[in-house]
């Protein structure tokens, strides 16, 4: 009997969503090796909170101060245009409680929104692209594997909101 073969087609979704899984396992090796290339035989087991070596902490800073600035942008369009209220509420919660998971504590000053949802709308997916970019880049970035594997999560969080966004 003949294998059954069923052609999908490859979509820009299924090939994104493809390339964070990836991504995320290959950021998942770089944990489960040290320095010497060889599998790590520490005991500890550490998670995405723990604090970041010395390099990072500037990255994680920074990252931080990023999300913080987008649960603002979010929060602002939120309040401006009550036809995106619920997604960007979702949004805001989101990367404040990202920022959070890295360590900040402070909010953002809120931008001007303006009332015009497909503007308003439009420029909120653009924003969120930039950040799920630095995301992914911090994520190269990071020397810590928790934090790498943190910020790869974030990045994946983002893409998936941005996708029912759209």
């Amino acid at each position: 009997m003949p294998a059954l073969r069923v052609d999908l087609p490859l979509t820009r979704r299924t090939l994104g969503g493809s390339a964070l899984a990836g991504a995320a396992a290959a950021l998942a090796a770089c944990e489960a090796l040290d320095g010497s290339g060889s599998p790590s035989s520490g005991g500890g087991t550490r998670t995405p909170t723990a604090e970041a070596p010395d390099a990072d902490g500037e990255l994680a800073a920074a990252t931080a101060a990023t999300l913080a600035a987008m649960a603002a942008l979010a929060t602002a369009t939120a309040a401006a245009v009550p036809g995106l209220a619920r997604a960007a509420g979702r949004l805001a919660r989101l990367h404040a409680a990202h920022a959070a998971e890295l360590g900040h504590a402070g909010e953002a000053d809120p931008p001007s929104v303006g009332t015009d949802r497909a503007v308003a709308r439009r420029e909120l997916l653009a924003a969120e692209e930039s950040l799920q970019q630095q995301l992914v880049d911090a994520a190269l970035n990071a020397s810590s594997g928790a934090l790498a594997q943190a910020l790869a999560s974030m990045a994946a969080a983002v893409a998936q909101q941005r996708a029912v966004l759209a």
